[in-house]
């Protein structure tokens, strides 16, 4: 509140109270005439103004309310000064004209607050509200007039009407703000007393003014009129600093309901001692009589209508609550079991392992303290599911689930993790000895042929990572990571075994996340570069060459067996792929440039880029722009890739562009000669593991000789990577080679080298200028745009 504020109230109020003092003490009526008039009028006008000074801090969606407070005194206002005006001129009927005035504020204030009230509450509580309100009022307000009209038969029908509305408006918004407060949930507050109490004290000096004036008993200068200064004092004060705030308090709001539960009882209950006080008070208001009889009827009936509509509403609580307890089972399953399997989900498991492990903590002997994690893996299960279809990988999942189940014979909790993940929890473990026989025999019974009425049988296999607290972990995240890496260290030596947990396992996880953060960075920054590895046949001639891929990191040589599968996992082989193609063509073509013959070059291609759409014609438009014809070109994948038969359709559209194809490290897979027959490949490569030992080891050899056997009479052309001494090269050309790579002839060099050393001119020679750098996500957005 400003300064002026403060001073401008106080001098309205000091004002008052003098002409209050000096009125009781004049002689002249006239005189107490105008020290009561002039009292009311400052009261009444200040009351006013601070109801209008209340809108000001309020939010906008609160001002309605504070203006109908200011409505509702500005009429009061508006009355005093009109009522001062009959005064002068001596006129003083009963009822008058400023009783309009009067009698309208109350009305303004009461709709106010229903308003107020009825957008604070959900739809279901309108109703039952409004029934309470309105029962409540109306037997505040039969009770009110029983008690105070006078018993004496009335003059007029106009007289007895103000007689009965100045008590019931006044009462009426009194009441409705009074319930106001427990049907919301208000958070209570003074300036709410405050309003209250200048409500009903405007009801109560009004019904006493009124038996003063019918029996001509008004008295100017009493004390008794100033109970309207003080109702306006009071109501205009709170007004000023009203809030109407819903507490967020949940016990007040819960005793707030409780409250209005007893309303009905207690409207009942006043209608019921208003009947009674009816029916022995005298005849002379017989025709009041019927509308108070009347308005307790309607009380009754307000409030059995309540009831009617709170029983209605609780009996649908009580379906509803029947109704979510009958699913409450069926929620429960939803939330923590699979759908497919009806194991535990994740969510389960994770609550279950927690608790687990926090119980096994704190128990004294070593042997119960123990907790192991296996987490087992489906081998080969996404090449199924995609060959076949989801229909046929749900069925596997389902009957993986149930041999593990009937492997457990009651064992530990199994749970599905993920699509083609499980694990499983067991208590109590005696010994690893006990966890590896279980472990094999879960290795063993997976690896079981599948059998399905669709497709045949099936075999997929499985591989397991084991933890065990406290011997590995000290927590439940721990316990999982590190059976995470022992599944990782399972897959990496092969598949179709079990490890437990050692500490090297994590530091290995630890140098792959801290090399993948570094293969980001290195291919936002272009850290690549290409060497390329010249083939020869039998005559020593130059007639291929292989592009290969080289990162190095702080200055040292990153092995591509440890960079490649990252970049397969990160989904990075796709921009970078991409990139390697496009260098190895404009290398092709800077060679030509310069009047070098350039024999076909072999670029590696993986399987998730065979996976991009639209990956032949992204390609064909690279070779195209470089001006490198696609036959030019050899594609090699690995030999899974070729067999995957959801990627056959991808590489026939290579073959159809123009693209040579070779099967890179053949032997090392599962071929199938049908399908190796229909392949559209034009090369098979023979992995450097059996040339390593062709001369010492006769297995090798009898392999060689079977892949350059099987390649004569597919008609394809045999390359022969990784050849180091003369003896390997001459055993292979025995066996009918086509074409040789290794270190016997030359490693991997850069292209200036390899033009010096192999290339052969054509034509005269141009200078060979350096390559300007492609960045490998630039490449990616040529390529996509193209």
């Amino acid at each position: 509140m400003s300064l002026a504020e403060r001073i401008f109230s106080a001098a309205c109020v000091m004002l008052a109270m003098v002409c209050y003092v000096l009125s009781p003490g004049m002689d002249d009526v006239r005189v107490q005439l105008l020290l009561d008039n002039a009292s009311w009028t400052l009261t009444i006008t200040l009351a006013a103004w601070w109801a209008w000074q209340g809108r000001a801090p309020v939010q906008h969606a609160e001002r309605r309310l504070h203006t109908g407070l200011f409505v509702g005194a500005l009429l009061l206002a508006v009355g005093q000064l009109v009522w001062n005006l009959q005064v002068l001129l001596d006129w003083n009927p009963f009822p008058a004209p400023a009783d309009l005035f009067f009698l309208a504020a109350a009305p303004v204030w009461a709709v106010t607050v229903i308003r107020s009230t009825v957008a604070r509450l959900s739809r279901d509580r309108i109703y039952p509200a409004a029934l309470d309100f309105g029962g409540a009022v109306l037997a505040l307000v039969a009770f009110t007039l029983v008690i105070y009209l006078p018993a004496e038969k009335m003059q007029s029908v106009a007289v007895g009407t103000v007689l009965v509305l100045y008590p019931a408006v006044f009462l009426a918004a009194a009441g409705v703000t009074a319930l106001a407060i427990p049907t919301v949930g208000l958070r209570l507050m003074p300036s709410h007393g405050l309003v209250l109490a200048g409500m009903f004290g405007y009801g109560l000096s009004w019904m006493h003014w009124n038996l003063l004036a019918i029996g001509g008993n008004i008295v100017p200068g009493s004390w008794a009129n100033a109970s309207f200064s003080v109702s306006a004092l009071l109501l205009g004060w709170g007004a000023r600093w009203l809030q109407f705030e819903v507490s967020h308090d949940a016990d007040y709001r819960a005793r707030c309901d409780r409250a209005m539960n007893y309303v009905p009882l207690v409207s009942m209950t006043l209608a019921a001692i208003t009947l009674a006080l009816l029916f022995v008070a005298g005849d002379g208001r017989a025709g009041l009589q019927v509308l108070i009889f009347v308005s307790c009827l309607v009380v009754l009936l307000l409030a059995a209508l309540r009831q009617v509509i709170v029983v209605g509403l609780l009996n649908r609580l009580r379906a509803a609550e029947a109704a979510v307890l009958r699913n409450e089972e069926q929620l429960y399953q939803v939330a923590h079991f699979d759908a497919l399997t009806g194991l535990p989900n994740r969510r389960f498991f994770e609550d279950t392992l927690e608790r687990a492990v926090a119980e096994a903590a704190r128990q004294p002997h070593v042997a119960e303290r123990r907790v192991a994690l296996l987490l087992i893996d489906l081998d080969h299960f996404k090449s199924v599911n995609e060959t076949y279809g989801h229909r046929v990988g749900d069925a596997l999942l389902a009957e993986a689930a149930q041999r593990i189940t009937a492997l457990l014979a009651g064992r530990g909790l199994l749970a599905r993790l993920t699509n083609d993940q499980f694990t499983v929890m067991l208590l109590r473990v005696p010994s690893r000895t006990e966890l590896a026989d279980l472990a094999a025999s879960i290795v063993e019974g997976l690896a079981r042929p599948w059998e399905l009425s669709d497709v045949g049988p099936q075999y997929m296999g499985a591989s397991i990572g084991i933890s065990l607290f406290p011997d590995d972990a000290a927590r439940c995240t721990e316990l999982v990571q590190h059976a995470h890496s022992a599944l990782h260290a399972t897959k990496s030596a092969g598949r179709g075994s079990y490890r437990f947990y050692i500490e090297a396992f994590t530091e290995v996880t630890r140098t792959r996340l801290a090399l993948r953060r570094r293969l980001h960075q290195a291919v936002r920054d272009g850290d690549f570069t290409l060497v390329y590895q010249p083939q020869f046949n039998a005559e020593r001639k130059l007639v291929g060459v292989e592009a290969l891929l080289r990162w190095s990191l702080d200055g040292q040589p990153v092995p591509p067996d440890e960079f490649i599968p990252l970049a397969e996992d990160s989904g990075l082989i796709v921009p970078l792929g991409l990139w390697v193609f496009e260098a190895a063509c404009r290398q092709v073509a800077q060679w030509r440039a310069a009047g070098f013959d350039v024999p076909v070059m072999s670029i590696n291609v993986s399987a998730i880029q065979l996976r991009e759409p639209r990956f032949a014609e992204a390609l064909q438009a690279v070779a195209q722009r470089t001006g490198v014809p696609p036959a030019c070109l050899v594609l090699e994948m690995t030999e899974s890739q070729l067999l995957d038969e959801s990627l056959y359709g991808a590489a026939l559209d290579l073959k159809n562009a123009g693209f040579g194809l070779s099967i890179d490290d053949f032997g090392t897979g599962h071929s199938s000669l049908i399908k190796l027959r229909r392949l559209p490949v034009g090369e098979l490569k023979i992995d450097k593991v059996f040339v390593r030992d062709i001369v010492a080891d006769a297995n090798d050899r009898e392999i060689c000789a079977t892949v350059n056997t099987l390649a004569r009479t597919l008609g394809l052309q045999v390359v022969a990577e990784g050849v180091e001494t003369e003896e390997q090269l001459q055993l292979l050309i025995k066996m009918g080679c086509h074409r040789f790579q290794g270190w016997l002839f030359a490693a991997a060099m850069p292209p200036a080298q390899l033009a010096e050393a192999w290339l052969q001119p054509v034509e005269p020679l141009q200078p060979l200028q350096p390559l300007t750098p492609l960045p490998v996500q630039g490449a990616a957005a040529a390529v996509s745009s193209a």
